[in-house]
């Protein structure tokens, strides 16, 4: 009895230790090689923009992806063309027009406080983005993306600001699903173990 007492809780312990991610699985580039959550609109302050389909329609044309490395491609020309197409990127691809991205919320959003949390976020994201471009995982990505002409700094900013309303959506704006729970607790392993890495 002792023993299948013994055999059980190592099973339980054996299943919850490789249920979970480890940090032997985290880099600095977790929060890019997640799942990708530039399309899981997880927070309704976060819904995708007429501008980011339309866009989407237009890569999906170029890019008929098969890969997960496609497939990011994909996502940051698709968040390339939105960001062009709000007017929300500046000229040289590596800055946000801020004045745009706080019109764009004023028009979008009715509460003041939501205007400010995402504001705060794009402003955020904006900074993390060009502190990511030198990362080595960026700077392949980077490449594969100047092939179909596009620039990393745009996704990585969209990529962040949904990593950042998945993790910091106000409780009754997010979307209790099975998918938004996974991808929540994917990102606060990652940026704990970047908190403790750094």
């Amino acid at each position: 009895m002792c023993f299948q007492l013994f055999a059980f809780l190592l099973l339980l312990l054996t299943v919850w230790v490789t249920g979970r991610s480890t940090p032997s699985e985290l880099d600095e580039d977790c929060e890019l090689n997640s799942v990708d959550t530039m399309h899981d609109f997880c927070c309704d302050l976060h819904d995708e923009s007429p501008q980011f389909s339309d866009c989407q329609m237009e890569w999906h044309e170029k890019i008929q992806y098969q890969t997960d490395e496609e497939e990011q491609t994909y996502m940051f020309c698709t968040a390339e063309c939105s960001f062009n197409s709000t007017h929300f990127l500046g000229k040289d691809r590596r800055s946000l027009n801020l004045n745009e991205v706080k019109e764009h919320l004023e028009s979008d959003l009715v509460n003041d406080s939501d205007i400010e949390l995402l504001y705060g976020t794009y402003v955020k994201c904006d900074k993390h983005a060009l502190s990511l471009l030198p990362h080595k995982g960026v700077k392949k990505m980077a490449g594969r993306l100047s092939y179909h002409g596009c620039h990393p700094y745009p996704g990585l900013v969209l990529e962040c600001v949904a990593n950042e309303m998945i993790l910091h959506c106000p409780t009754k704006r997010f979307r209790q699903t099975a998918q938004c729970e996974e991808t929540r607790n994917h990102l606060r392993q990652c940026m704990q173990y970047l908190k403790y890495k750094s």
